[in-house]
């Protein structure tokens, strides 16, 4: 019989995170149990697996506070890109976005080891989450101008076809001439 893999304790946590869970809320103490374990109990594909984990109110309170002072950073971080960026924006009136050049501002510094993955992680996967409900403004503001987008819907059209081709063909050509250099 093949033996399990050991898979080290933070993988296994996130493994669990992501499987279906019963969770059972006594008070004080917050228990999920993992079905996984019942449907897998003879094939010993879960040996090192606890049948469930118990949280207490000390412990849900800690874990809130910790994302409440990651999402904060995370926040205060993007935001200080975002002011630099509007300031030299600003200063030298150029007509480049400050959101774009903070964001650039933001991956140098991520790629240079200035600022860390994991102070930003939590804040930006948590936009990404709710990513789409950034979207509900722009969409009614676009029954506003009804009259226009149906006066030019041709032009738009044509316009958003054809940028998008020509984004595929200059990213499919730029990733031929990148894979051809490492060679």
């Amino acid at each position: 019989m093949k033996q399990p893999s050991k898979i080290p304790k933070k993988q296994d946590q996130n493994i669990a995170n992501h499987k279906s869970n019963n969770i059972k809320n006594d008070g004080d103490k917050l228990e999920v149990k993992n079905e996984d374990n019942a449907n897998n109990a003879g094939n010993g594909s879960n040996l090192d697996k606890p049948d469930s984990i118990v949280f207490t109110k000390k412990q849900k309170v800690a874990t809130l506070v910790k994302n409440t002072l990651q999402l904060v950073l995370g926040l205060l971080i993007i935001m200080l890109f975002l002011s630099i960026a509007k300031m030299i924006v600003r200063y030298f009136e150029i007509t480049f976005p400050a959101s774009i050049l903070g964001m650039l501002m933001l991956f140098v510094a991520l790629s240079l080891g200035i600022i860390k993955l994991s102070w930003i992680e939590f804040t930006g996967n948590l936009f990404l989450k709710y990513l789409a409900l950034l979207f509900i403004p722009i969409g009614v503001g676009l029954v506003n101008y009804f009259e226009l987008i149906a006066e030019h819907w041709l032009v738009i059209i044509f316009s958003l076809f054809f940028t998008t081709l020509f984004t595929l063909f200059m990213v499919g050509h730029c990733y031929q001439w990148l894979s051809r250099e490492e060679r």
